[in-house]
C-alpha cells in the first residue's frame, strides 16, 4: 500500500531577452536533428566562462530525466548541443560562485523561469549569449548582552514569496555562527533579505531536505534568547531589509541577542474519537511566521499524561502552531491550534485531536482514451496555509489510498495528466467535490469512495506576446487565470514562458472562462493574490475555452516597471 507524501511547493520567474535569436539552416539539405550553441559569460557583457555545466531539458518530456543532455563550456565559454530532437527546451547552467540559472532567468531573488528555446527539425540555433549572475554574500556577528560571541546560532536570510496566494517570509539560505560568533551566508541571489538569528542552545545536526532546513538541538533553558530579526526586533514586520548585490559581500550585519525569560504553555488534549481527554501523546510547537519551518528547532515539546494534561516549559515569545499527535493501534490522531506566546505563561490551552481519515478512491477515464494511470499523482491540499498537502501515486488500475489525513477542507489536484486530458469531475459518495472542495472536517464526511473522472478534449491556447514596440517579447511569463468564482482552485491556473520568438503554448486546459496575462517580470504565484491582481484585471485578455478547442491569441506584455 502506498503511503501519503507531503508536497511543498516551489516557483520561478521570466526575463525579456533579444526578440530573435539567429538561426541557420541554409547549408544544404537540412538534417532530421537540430542543434543549439552559444557562449556563457560572467554577467551581461562579461568575460566568457569556462567549466560551466549546462543541462538541456526537453519541456514536453513526461519523465524529468528523459530528453536531458549535458555539456561543459570550453576555454572560450562555448557550448554545443548537437543532434537533438526538435521541440521545446529549457537550458540550465551551474558554476561555483554564480547562481544556478535557466537561460533567460533574471539574476535576482526569488528567481524566475527562463526563456523557453524552440527548435524546429534541422534547425541550428546559434549565437546564444547566456549571462550568469555572480552570487552575493552576507556576513556578520551574533553576540550576547555582554558583547561576547554566541556559538551555534542559526542565522537565516529570509525573503518574501507567495505561497497559495499569500505573501510570507521564506528561508532562502542559512548559516551557523562559529566560535567567534561570525556567520557567512553565501550563494545568495541579488535582492532584499531579512536576517534572523535563532539561538539553538547547542546544535547537534543540520540537514537540508528540498527547501526545508532541519535543525536538532538541546532543550531551551528557563532563560534564553528569543529569535531576533536584524537589527534587533522580535517582530518580523519591524525588521530592516538588507540589500544583497551580485558579486558583492555585505558586511557588518551584527545582531545582539538579549536574554528573555522563557514562559510555560499548559493545557489539555481532547480526543474526539473517545470524547475524553487523551491519556498519551506528544505536543510540540512549530514557528509559523516563516515558511518553510525550521523543523526540529528546539522550540519546545512535551508529553500528554493523566487526564490529557501537557506542559511545555521554557518557550520563547513568538507565533506558533501547537501540534498534538497520538499514535495507537495503527491509527494517527492529530490536531493543532495557533498560539501567540508573549511574556506571560499560557494556561488552559485546549487542543482537539481527531483520527486521521483514510481516503480511498479510483480515477476513471471517460471513453477509450489510453492513459497510463500509474504515472499520475493525486494530491489534496488544505485550503488554508497550514499544514502541508498529501498525495500518492495511482495504481495501474487508477485506485489509490491516502491514510491518516487530518480533518480539514481540501482541494483536489491530479498531476501528470497528458496534454489532451483534464479532470472533468470528482465525487465523494453522492457529493460533487471538484468545485465545492473536499470537506473532511469529520469522519462522516469522508464516507464513500472518492471518484475522479478524466476526459479527453482539454483545451489548448497558443499565441505570441509583443512588447510596446510590437516586437516579440521573449521570456514573458504567460498566465491563464480562471474566472473570479473559481480562483481558489489552484489546479486551474496555467503558466508558461514565451520562447525566443515570443511564442507560447498552454495545454491541458479545463473548459471554462479565463483571462490571459503576459508579464515581462512578475513574481511567481503573485497572480494568485487577489490584492496583487486587482490593478491588472483590465490588462488581461478574456478567453473562453470549450472542450476540445484550440485558440490563438496575441498578447501585449505588461512591462516590468508596471508590476511592482
Amino acid at each position: 500500500m502506498k503511503t501519503a507524501l507531503r508536497f511543498p511547493a516551489l516557483f520561478l520567474l521570466a526575463i525579456p531577452l533579444a526578440a530573435q535569436i539567429p538561426t541557420d539552416n541554409s547549408s544544404g539539405k537540412p538534417s532530421e536533428k537540430a542543434s543549439i550553441e552559444g557562449v556563457v559569460k560572467a554577467g551581461p557583457g562579461g568575460e566568457p566562462l569556462r567549466k560551466v555545466r549546462l543541462t538541456l531539458r526537453q519541456v514536453d518530456g513526461r519523465d524529468p530525466v528523459f530528453g536531458t543532455a549535458g555539456a561543459i563550456t570550453d576555454a572560450e565559454g562555448h557550448f554545443l548541443f548537437k543532434d537533438i530532437e526538435p521541440g521545446r527546451y529549457h537550458l540550465r547552467a551551474d558554476r561555483n560562485g554564480y547562481l544556478s540559472q535557466d537561460y533567460g532567468q533574471r539574476g535576482r531573488t526569488p528567481p524566475g523561469p527562463g526563456t523557453m528555446l524552440t527548435v524546429e527539425r534541422g534547425q541550428r540555433l546559434r549565437d546564444i549569449v547566456f549571462p550568469l549572475t555572480p552570487t552575493a554574500v552576507i556576513t556578520g556577528r551574533v553576540v550576547d548582552e555582554d558583547n561576547e560571541p554566541l556559538v551555534d546560532v542559526a542565522v537565516q536570510a529570509l525573503r518574501y514569496t507567495y505561497h497559495r496566494g499569500r505573501r510570507q517570509l521564506t528561508s532562502a539560505r542559512m548559516a551557523v555562527t562559529n566560535d567567534r560568533g561570525e556567520f557567512r551566508i553565501h550563494n545568495l541571489g541579488p535582492g532584499r533579505y531579512y536576517i534572523s538569528a535563532t539561538y539553538t542552545a547547542g546544535i547537534r545536526s543540520i540537514a537540508t531536505l528540498g527547501e526545508r532546513t532541519i535543525i536538532a538541538g538541546q532543550p531551551i533553558p528557563e532563560q534564553s534568547y528569543a529569535p531576533i530579526y536584524y537589527p534587533g526586533t522580535i517582530d518580523s514586520t519591524e525588521a530592516s531589509e538588507v540589500a544583497a548585490v551580485a558579486g558583492a559581500e555585505v558586511r557588518g550585519i551584527d545582531i545582539k541577542l538579549v536574554p528573555t525569560p522563557a514562559v510555560r504553555v499548559r493545557g489539555r488534549v481532547i480526543n474526539t474519537a473517545t470524547g475524553r481527554p487523551a491519556r498519551s501523546g506528544t505536543v510540540f510547537l512549530m514557528p509559523r511566521d516563516v515558511t518553510p519551518f525550521m523543523e526540529g528547532a528546539p522550540q519546545g515539546r512535551g508529553s500528554v499524561h493523566g487526564e490529557g494534561e501537557f506542559e511545555i516549559p521554557a518557550v520563547m515569545p513568538g507565533s506558533y502552531a501547537l501540534v498534538a499527535e497520538l499514535f495507537g493501534q495503527g491509527e494517527r490522531y492529530s490536531g493543532h491550534v495557533l498560539l501567540e506566546v508573549g511574556k506571560t505563561n499560557l494556561e488552559g490551552v485546549t487542543v482537539i485531536i481527531s483520527r486521521g481519515l483514510p481516503v480511498t478512491g479510483k480515477v476513471r477515464v471517460e471513453g477509450n482514451t489510453p492513459v497510463s494511470l500509474n504515472e499520475l499523482t493525486i494530491e489534496i491540499e488544505p485550503r488554508g496555509p497550514f499544514p502541508a498537502g498529501y498525495g500518492t501515486q495511482l495504481a495501474a488500475d487508477g485506485s489509490f489510498t491516502l491514510q491518516g489525513i487530518p480533518p480539514d477542507a481540501y482541494r483536489i489536484r491530479l498531476s501528470g495528466t497528458p496534454g489532451d486530458i483534464y479532470l472533468r469531475a470528482a465525487r465523494l459518495g453522492d457529493r460533487e467535490v471538484l468545485e465545492a472542495g473536499l470537506d473532511l472536517s469529520h469522519a462522516e464526511s469522508a464516507s464513500g469512495p472518492l471518484e475522479l473522472l478524466l476526459a479527453s478534449g482539454a483545451g489548448r491556447l497558443e499565441g505570441v506576446v509583443l512588447d510596446e514596440r510590437q516586437n516579440p517579447a521573449s521570456g514573458a511569463q504567460v498566465v491563464l487565470i480562471p474566472e473570479s468564482s473559481r480562483r481558489d482552485q489552484s489546479a486551474l491556473y496555467k503558466n508558461t514562458t514565451a520562447d525566443q520568438n515570443g511564442h507560447f503554448t498552454l495545454s491541458g486546459i479545463a473548459p471554462g472562462e479565463y483571462k490571459v496575462f503576459a508579464w515581462e517580470d512578475v513574481e511567481t504565484g503573485a497572480y494568485q493574490d487577489a490584492d496583487f491582481l486587482r490593478p491588472y484585471e483590465g490588462r488581461g485578455e478574456a478567453c473562453k475555452i470549450d472542450r476540445g478547442s484550440a485558440k490563438s491569441l496575441q498578447l501585449q506584455v505588461i512591462p516590468a516597471e508596471a508590476a511592482r
